[in-house]
């Protein structure tokens, strides 16, 4: 039989405490996958998946939106949860083990915000830049929210007609999601031309585009933390019945 050796894999979490007496025992999530394909073949040249695009922009994004709320001199009334996630790319290990056994309840959790691919701007269908997917576009009432801060940095938060619904389901954010949580996973492109190569390297990010998109990200976060109305599905949706029950 093959040998399998176990290791030892942590989700990394930091939580920003609310300001409200009530709903400070409330929360919303902004997630990451930090793991990506680690060292594949032989022979010359590259053998390190690096994953900047996928998802190390991610991760630094989930850190320096953290920062930033950290650094306000006001709290938003939830507490806002940061979490880099394990096993994303062995089939969304990180989450669906928080979702089995989170450290804040999930029935107090109102929103997952999940990042990928937030760096570059050279997708397969195109230039994509000044522009912010939602997966699920029309599962919640999350992107409308983002969409209004989008507008203090020229970003528009768009429902990839093709790509939107299809992708729900392939990041963590389905984990929540099949947890009840209101949950999407943003992001700049879909696919780009060294999506799980190991061309996908630093020095091919958009750095100037993506410190706008974290800004659009980090005052949705801030205002949907803020907002004394817990974001919904949108029960008119009938993709949305699974997450309702």
């Amino acid at each position: 039989p093959p040998k399998t050796d176990a290791v030892k894999l942590r989700n990394v979490v930091g939580v920003l405490r609310g300001s409200d007496a009530a709903l400070k025992d409330t929360y919303v999530l902004i997630t990451a996958h930090y793991d990506h394909l680690g060292v594949r073949g032989t022979g010359p040249g590259d053998h390190i998946y690096n994953g900047a695009n996928d998802d190390a922009s991610g991760t630094a994004s989930v850190i320096e939106i953290a920062r930033t709320l950290a650094g306000l001199p006001a709290r938003p009334k939830r507490s806002i949860v940061f979490m880099a996630l394990f096993g994303e790319e062995l089939g969304l290990l990180g989450s669906r083990y928080y979702a089995q056994h989170p450290i804040f309840p999930l029935a107090k959790t109102v929103a997952d915000l999940n990042l990928e691919q937030m760096g570059r701007t050279d997708d397969n269908t195109g230039p994509r830049i000044g522009v912010l997917n939602a997966t699920g576009f029309d599962y919640t009432n999350l992107p409308p929210a983002l969409a209004k801060a989008g507008d203090e940095f020229g970003i528009k938060v768009v429902k990839d007609e093709q790509s939107s619904d299809s992708f729900f389901a392939r990041s963590d954010n389905q984990a929540f999601a099949d947890a009840g949580v209101p949950s999407h996973t943003l992001s700049v492109g879909y696919v780009f031309p060294d999506y799980h190569q190991a061309g996908d390297e630093w020095s091919k990010l958009d750095y100037e585009n993506m410190a706008k998109v974290d800004c659009t990200v980090a005052l949705g976060v801030f205002r949907i933390a803020d907002d004394v109305e817990a974001p919904l599905w949108n029960a008119a949706n009938p993709k949305t019945a699974p997450y309702r029950k």
